[in-house]
């Protein structure tokens, strides 16, 4: 039988930053969390509905998505790391590759990742119990071991249950507040990328 790849293992660049610049070209692209963060907040917007359906699949960019949903500290507020550490922990999130949290189904495979808000994203552990952070970035990597909706529903709910645990609140990729409307329309998002998956 042919081993589970894991989705994060099969894009070049992982992880989120507080601003993220447009990305460099394929050709110069490095394995950095910045450049990685440009594909997940273009790729978490909604995409527009295309005029007639598509017989199958044109591009790679049609078979991968990543979505992303931010979890805030309020105002000018910051966590401790440490109070951090044990909500991620408290959530099924581990720290592992890339030095970010990773939630794991159970063939192994990460589900999705916890990321810091601020470039470059990435947690230094023995540091992060003296470190306060004002905001996280969960993130997945769309098909993974989930189908893609089961995988946005548990991306939403943990970050729901992060931003209670921590007194946050949630944004959109872009940093917008969650809204209903916004979180449905990345959910309908998602469900077209589902969709076109099946075509193939």
């Amino acid at each position: 039988m042919m081993a589970h790849v894991d989705p994060l293992d099969e894009t070049l660049d992982l992880g989120v930053a507080d601003h993220a610049p447009e990305p460099p070209d394929r050709a110069d692209e490095r394995a950095t969390l910045e450049a990685s963060e440009a594909e997940a907040l273009r790729a978490s917007g909604p995409e527009p509905v295309p005029a007639a359906p598509k017989p199958q699949l044109a591009n790679a960019s049609e078979t991968q998505r990543i979505v992303s949903i931010r979890v805030c500290a309020t105002g000018a507020t910051r966590w401790s790391g440490s109070d951090l550490m044990v909500a991620l922990e408290n959530h099924g999130l581990a720290y592992g590759r890339y030095n970010v949290f990773h939630r794991k189904h159970s063939d192994g495979r990460t589900l999705f990742c916890a990321a810091s808000l601020v470039e470059p994203g990435v947690f230094n552990l023995a540091k992060m119990p003296q470190e306060e952070f004002r905001g996280l970035t969960l993130f997945a990597v769309l098909p993974g071991p989930l189908p893609p909706l089961q995988t946005l529903d548990a991306v939403v709910e943990t970050a729901g249950e992060l931003a209670a645990a921590l007194h946050g609140t949630l944004q959109d990729s872009h940093g917008a507040p969650l809204s209903m409307q916004r979180a449905e329309a990345l959910r309908e998002d998602v469900a077209r990328f589902q969709a076109l998956l099946t075509m193939t």
